[in-house]
């Protein structure tokens, strides 16, 4: 096993880059009230390497689903498929808690945004033990209930999920940005 200190005598720390933002004339507003300045997503997403990721961990219970998308929209307040990755949120936090051990005693799930400039990931963690994600099973239009993964396929550009019982499952969907969304270029699961 390495020694602790013989990594850390041969990292070397790159100096950050200041953040200096456009200058605008004197007393015009950055952004419009309840919006980010399109410059300050712009440096934050050129940070190496590229994207941003947040995570937040929630308790396995439904009035914590209206927590879960008060994040996302708070994180995605700019940008252009905030609405879609709210509805896919309560979705998959709604599947989370109530098919895997995330709604039993002590459990949990955990929401991860991840953002680049061509696209928007919404994932959710559960804790297990429970029913694995079944995209493509048709549904009647007059059910009450079952139609929440149809609605995630649809809205997203590419969907997925990965794990098992045993560790958990992670579900994700992709949402292109309009520019994305125009070119032929096919988006790989791991993005």
């Amino acid at each position: 096993m390495p020694k602790i200190s013989g990594l850390v005598d041969t990292f070397v720390e790159e100096p950050a880059v200041p953040f200096m933002p456009q200058q605008r004339e004197r007393g015009s507003p950055l952004a419009a009230p309840g919006e980010v300045p399109p410059e300050h997503v712009q440096v934050m997403i050129d940070l190496p390497p590229g994207r941003l990721i947040w995570r937040r961990t929630f308790l396995g219970a439904p009035d914590q689903i209206p927590h879960a998308r008060h994040f996302v929209r708070f994180l995605l307040a700019d940008a252009w498929c905030r609405d879609d990755a709210e509805l896919i949120v309560t979705e998959l936090s709604g599947n989370a808690i109530r098919h895997t051990g995330s709604g039993g005693a002590g459990g949990t799930f955990i929401v991860e945004i991840t953002r680049t400039l061509e696209s928007v990931r919404v994932a959710v963690y559960d804790c297990g033990w429970g029913g694995v994600p079944r995209f493509g099973v048709p549904c009647s239009t007059t059910a009450e209930r079952g139609r929440g993964l149809a609605v995630v396929a649809t809205l997203a550009d590419a969907i997925g999920y990965e794990g098992s019982d045993e560790l958990g499952h992670l579900v994700w969907a992709t949402l292109l940005s309009p520019e994305q969304r125009a070119s032929p270029s096919p988006l790989s699961p791991t993005d």
